[in-house]
């Protein structure tokens, strides 16, 4: 059993590296097709891929059992391979059970904390709840599905296939135009129509179990990018506007920032991804990086299918060799002059054989002599052709150089008239300065006069009062002599 197991590990990395390879193929191939297409090739690739890795293990399990070597996967026994898997069989098993019930109590606290989510929440308002109803009969599903809102949740995610429950932000709802809302609910629901969660289990189950092996790993990410797509492809064919889903998934995203965000899985650019393709209306393609590990996974099994005819070759010459030693040699009766020309046959065979090793050396010394001036000849083209790479990056840079000198100094002659405009305003500004200064002067000096007119005035104002006092006083005494 263990035997078995450590062989599986060992067979899944060279058929993740063929499932590797059929999943660039598809993305190559499929640049202008549908996001469900390219959905639909690579579920079915990788079920293929976890079929054969379960052949493979009741394969060698059948072999073990019955007392035989276990094989490389062509049925020919591997002798080092085999003793290597009986050495150390038990401890890489050992480290792939570890890590696997690692990774599978972590799934299980995630499935746990959705089954936490399932018991909590608010129900969402009833003209949303009557909106995603009205949704799911367009979209064709008889599955009732309900709209909760939920503080445990940052952005809209599905949970449960049979009973679904689509889980929103709380009060994000009002806060959302209709129209953006109206579009994240149809992407959630095409999830459920597409049966996502189930895939998405299997998918991460799959994962836990063949966490080692990045043929897989890729494709699986691939996968989950092309669900959200084609799930995209649905929300944007219902509500025929793909600015106000952009806008919609910009504000989602914005909003899952300021916590944990169960949608948008993958790495950060994964919305940008998405965005772009969404407005450029283009399938992902393959990355630089991608199609240099797809050539190396080509050239590993190309050196591996190599090595396996190779020692076809060897072991069925082996057994020929065998089968010519154990024949028996019917005794036959040699005369002398046979033996003779016998021997001078041979003697004739070692000098045409001589020669011809001779030929051959020279032909090699001139051949080595020959694949050293090509190889120099190759080395000086090639020193050439990156001598004119170089020449024309300099002309370039020559010519860059010669634009920004000429944006400079036509700067340098606006920065000068600009210069020259400031000091004349600086002139006048100063002139005016001047005659402000003067006329504060006049104010100042109008000032002092209306100062000391006030003063007279209030003198003469001071003698009139007296006056009219005495007045009174004068009055008061003729009144009284009367």
């Amino acid at each position: 059993m263990i035997q078995a197991v450590c062989w599986v590990l060992i067979h899944s990395l060279w058929q993740g590296v063929l499932l590797a390879l059929a999943g660039g193929g598809v993305i190559l191939c499929t640049k202008r097709s549908a996001a469900a297409v390219r959905y639909r090739l690579l579920c079915g690739l990788s079920g293929l891929f976890l079929a054969g890795v379960g052949l493979t293990f009741f394969y060698e399990w059948a072999i073990l059992s019955g007392g035989g070597e276990a094989s490389d996967g062509s049925g020919i026994p591997m002798n080092w391979l085999g003793e290597w898997c009986s050495v150390h069989g038990y401890e890489v098993v050992a480290v792939w059970l570890v890590v696997a019930a690692g990774k599978s109590v972590r799934m299980a606290a995630g499935w746990s904390y959705l089954r936490r989510m399932r018991r909590e929440g608010l129900a969402a308002p009833a003209l949303w709840v009557e909106k995603v109803n009205a949704l799911s009969r367009q979209l064709g599903i008889r599955r009732t599905v309900k709209l909760v809102e939920s503080v445990l949740v940052r952005v809209p995610v599905v949970i449960g296939q049979l009973k679904p429950i689509i889980y929103v932000p709380l009060g994000l709802i009002n806060h959302l135009p209709a129209g953006e809302m109206e579009a994240v609910l149809v992407h959630e629901l095409a999830h459920i129509r597409r049966y996502d969660y189930v895939v998405n289990m299997m998918q991460q189950a799959a994962e836990c179990l063949l966490f080692f092996n990045p043929g897989f790993l890729w494709i699986s990410s691939l996968l989950r990018e092309e669900r959200e797509n084609s799930c995209d492809d649905i929300a944007i064919a219902h509500t025929r506007d793909r600015v106000e889903f952009v806008r919609a998934l910009v504000r989602f995203k914005e909003h899952s920032l300021r916590g944990m965000a169960l949608a948008f899985p993958g790495d950060r650019r994964q919305l940008l991804h998405r965005v772009l393709r969404i407005s450029k209306q283009e399938n992902k393609t393959l990355s630089g990086r991608e199609r240099l590990i797809l050539l190396g996974g080509c050239l590993v099994l190309l050196c591996l299918l190599a090595a396996r005819v190779g020692t076809m070759k060897v072991e069925e010459k082996e057994a020929k060799v065998a089968v010519v030693g154990n024949t028996a040699v019917a005794p036959v009766q040699v005369e002398l002059v046979s033996v003779l020309q016998a021997r001078q046959q041979v003697a004739e065979n070692m000098e045409w054989v001589q020669a011809q090793l001779d030929r051959l050396h020279q032909k090699g010394a001139v051949r080595k002599r020959g694949g050293r001036v090509k190889e120099q000849t190759e080395q000086n083209m090639e020193q050439a052709r990156r001598n004119e790479v170089q020449v024309k990056l300099n002309q370039d840079q020559d010519e860059k150089n010669r634009q920004q000198a000429v944006l400079d100094r036509e700067q340098a002659e606006r920065d000068g008239q600009q210069a020259d405009r400031d000091r004349q305003q600086a002139d006048r500004d100063r002139e005016q300065a001047e005659k402000d200064r003067q006329q504060a002067e006049k104010d100042r000096q109008q000032a002092e006069k209306d100062r000391q007119q006030a003063e007279r005035d209030r003198q003469q104002a001071e003698k009139d009062r007296q006056q009219a006092q005495q007045k009174r006083q004068l009055y008061r005494l003729i009144n009284t002599k009367n």
